[in-house]
């Protein structure tokens, strides 16, 4: 589920986000929003990190089974991951104080 909701009118803590939401800024998404399994060669911006990694390598630093990796969904927003889905959120499009809207994902439940 996708809601774009006014910074202001947001009485989440950000930092709650759990692993079945993600908090980005909804002005710095370009383009549709995506759903897709990995593909070799997948990069993103981790939250924090100094620059990109390939998802095959944050999947396996994070320790999830090789059985489970191909299962996790990514959304995109143009041609880059947003958020890998149960994981971590892009950097790239991370809510600072500059944000206006956000747009909050939630995965739905199983």
């Amino acid at each position: 589920r996708a809601t774009v909701v006014s910074r202001d009118a947001l009485s989440i803590d950000l930092k709650e986000a759990g692993r079945e939401r993600a908090f980005l800024d909804a002005d710095l998404l370009p383009g549709p929003l995506l759903i897709r399994p990995r593909r070799p060669g997948d990069r993103f911006v981790p939250l924090g990190a100094p620059g990109t990694r390939k998802v095959k390598s944050f999947l396996i630093d994070r320790k999830v089974p090789v059985d489970e990796r191909g299962r996790i969904p990514l959304v995109l927003s143009g041609d880059r991951i947003a958020w890998v889905v149960d994981h971590e959120i892009d950097d790239r499009f991370k809510v600072t104080d500059a944000t206006r809207r956000i747009l909050v994902l939630e995965k739905a439940p199983r």
